[in-house]
């Protein structure tokens, strides 16, 4: 295209030759840079730029004429310029765009930070396609515990350029080691990886901090020099932690491998770490034993339903109105009615003596095993008490003894045998005496 309008400004010139006629001469100033890029018009060097001047072109007839500027190390630049009769001359501004090169920067070991003029420009490995050729580029390369390093790299084209550095120890390489493993290692208060790792210890020494959850911080000053290699291994010291016991029903006695702790709930302070060994015991209920692991500088909380291992008795008796009592301990009292049953509670598993009492019958005792959750049910049948309580002298000195069973103004009735009521008239009876003592 472009050498189709060269060749129709050239063929306008020669018709304007041909007709005789004889154009006014133009000028172009062309300006712009760089500074000594030459400038050709119509394929002839006619000059080159100029910082504080335009490079002028003299003498150019009118129509169109092709500009081409060049300089090394810089992209060209080619332009149709139109001179007409209606001005004097052109005038044209040209910046030429420098060529940038290829530059990928390596360096052992890898992730140093490359700066260029003050700025930065990345990490190793790095690609630069942004550095102007034909200049001599200076680059800083610069990594933790290595020296720090000034290369220079001259790109004179396009083609890719590779520069390798192996980086210079500026400091030790101390290989750290924790028990257990996975400490956080801190160098000058910079983490620098999970141990077992290798970390770069500055010449003349730093403080390394070793951080674990769960244990105590361990901080230690190192001195190393450049160059020097060597291990350390830090043993972590738990931190303590704290258990706290909880059982339903509350009050029951908490042991810790062995050890009285109290009543629950309970919380037990400064529990070393590992498997520990938990008793609760309360009465009535079954002892319950568990083995848990604590973690260092945990908050466990353990929680235990306690099994209920206690029974009741159901007393009944005949008549009702007896007092009861469960191991000599009165307990309550059979009554009349649909409820004619006495159950007694939260009775341990073992045995047990009941006993039952009401007036004008006799006592009576028994011993029953009550089992865990067990219901034993217990019926007595009183018998009458006839032993004679008060005695009867009649007028004709002879005496009658026996149960008494009423006395009023006209007789006295005692129960003499089971079931046969003897009535006595007063007028008959000389003296009454009891016979309880």
């Amino acid at each position: 295209m472009k050498g189709k309008m060269l060749r129709g400004a050239l063929l306008a010139v020669a018709a304007l030759a041909l007709t005789g006629a004889k154009p006014l001469p133009m000028r172009l100033d062309v300006t712009g840079r760089p500074e000594g890029a030459k400038v050709f018009v119509d394929g002839t060097l006619r000059g080159t730029l100029q910082e504080s001047s335009a490079c002028s072109v003299m003498q150019l007839a009118q129509g169109l004429h092709l500009l081409h500027v060049e300089a090394p190390f810089h992209w060209p630049l080619d332009a149709y310029v139109r001179l007409s009769e209606s001005e004097n001359f052109v005038t044209k501004a040209v910046d030429l765009k420098p060529v940038c090169g290829l530059l990928l920067v390596k360096t052992k070991p890898e992730g140093a930070a490359v700066t260029w003029n003050g700025s930065s420009l990345g990490t190793t490995p790095l690609l630069l396609s942004t550095l102007p050729c034909g200049v001599t580029h200076t680059l800083d390369l610069s990594l933790n515990g290595y020296r720090k390093t000034r290369v220079e790299v001259r790109m004179d084209d396009r083609t890719p350029l590779v520069r390798e550095e192996e980086l210079m120890l500026d400091s030790g390489q101390l290989l750290c080691a924790t028990e257990p493993a996975g400490a956080t290692v801190l160098v000058n208060g910079i983490e620098r990886g999970v141990t077992p790792v290798e970390v770069l210890v500055p010449r003349g020494g730093a403080t390394l901090t070793f951080r674990l959850k769960g244990y105590q911080d361990v901080e230690q000053s190192v001195g190393m020099s450049a160059g020097e290699r060597r291990q350390l291994t830090v043993k972590m010291d738990g931190l303590p932690a704290r258990l706290t016991v909880v059982t339903e029903p509350e009050k029951a006695k908490v042991y810790l491998d062995g050890n009285f702790q109290g009543k629950s709930p309970v919380t037990v302070e400064a529990v070393k770490s590992g498997a520990h060994e938990i008793r609760t015991e309360l009465p009535g209920y079954a002892p319950s034993t568990r083995t848990v692991e604590i973690a260092n500088g945990g908050d466990t909380t353990e929680k235990f339903t306690l099994e209920s291992v206690l029974g009741r008795i159901e007393v009944s008796t005949e008549p009702v109105g007896a007092k009861v009592s469960l191991d000599d301990r009165v307990v309550g009292t059979t009554r009349a009615g649909e409820a004619r049953i006495l159950t007694i509670e939260d009775v341990e598993a073992g045995e047990h003596t009941v006993k039952v009492y009401l007036d004008g019958y006799l006592p009576q005792s028994r011993t029953v095993t009550v089992g865990a959750k067990e219901t034993k049910q217990l019926p007595f049948t009183l018998k009458r008490d006839t032993t004679a309580d008060t005695e009867v002298e009649l007028i004709d000195g002879s005496r009658v003894s026996g149960l008494l069973k009423r006395e009023d103004d006209e007789y006295v009735v005692l129960e003499t045998k089971s079931g046969m009521d003897r009535p006595i008239p007063r007028a008959n009876i000389r003296k009454v005496t009891s016979l309880k003592k």
